[in-house]
């Protein structure tokens, strides 16, 4: 049998043995996808968002499972109830090939992206927070609180209630409500009872929303009331 032929032969049985044993050809792709299936699982509200599994010193688990079947059971097991795949994490796996079970334990980093709404400028205490001031951007959110927002909407139209760096995530703690009345504006305040009705002028001690409680103190006499914001001026004070 010539040389060429024989060359051949062997390439063909190699490749026909390669085949059968139906070794695992990617495991830093197979590795990464057990892990994100487990932090879906974990994160069900995640699904659809883009999950980035970065392993970490793992040159020998991957060495290992090079070795085994495509087919083997490879999954994460939690080892505490509280047990959070996101960040920096040691995933603690076991790898089942049929014939032997081991747990071995990888180190990765799990970023999972959305776009969220950020500041586009620096925004001043106090400020008023138009749209224009405002982006969707987006950003890791695995490991920051969730309360964030997604809608453009929810943020503008609204006041700050700390500075907010420019590229600055926004929060729900950083803004509020615009004020209808702000703290130490004039208002007029009409004071009601039965067979009643004074009007007179004070200072709002608060900041004051449309339809609910503000105090206010008389000009002339200094004296501090609770009553209702019934415009942008006005505040009612009911008395029994």
């Amino acid at each position: 049998m010539k040389l060429g032929v024989v060359c051949f032969l062997v390439v063909c049985l190699g490749l026909a043995f390669a085949a059968s044993t139906g070794a695992l050809e990617k495991p830093e792709q197979k590795l990464a996808d057990v892990i994100e299936d487990y932090v879906m699982s974990t994160y069900p509200e995640w699904i659809g968002y883009e999950i980035k599994v970065t392993l970490r010193h793992a040159d020998k688990i991957l060495e290992s499972l090079r070795e085994i079947d495509e087919e083997a059971d490879i999954h994460v097991v939690s080892t505490y109830k509280n047990f959070k795949p996101v960040g920096n994490v040691i995933f603690p796996l076991i790898i089942d090939t049929g014939k032997s079970r081991k747990k071995v334990f990888a180190r990765a980093t799990v970023e999972v992206f959305k776009k969220i709404v950020i500041a586009r400028r620096r925004i001043k205490r106090g400020e008023a927070i138009s749209p224009e001031d405002l982006a969707l951007e987006e950003r890791d959110i695995a490991v920051i609180p969730q309360k964030y927002f997604e809608d453009i909407n929810k943020v503008a139209n609204t006041e700050s209630k700390t500075t907010i760096p420019k590229n600055s995530t926004i929060f729900e703690w950083m803004i509020k409500e615009i004020p209808l009345v702000h703290r130490g504006e004039e208002v007029a305040i009409l004071v009601t009872a039965p067979n009643l009705m004074v009007k007179t002028v004070g200072i709002a001690l608060e900041d004051g929303y449309l339809g609910k409680g503000i105090k206010v103190k008389r000009q002339e006499t200094n004296k501090t009331l609770e009553g209702l914001l019934v415009s942008s001026d006005e505040v009612e004070v009911r008395l029994k």
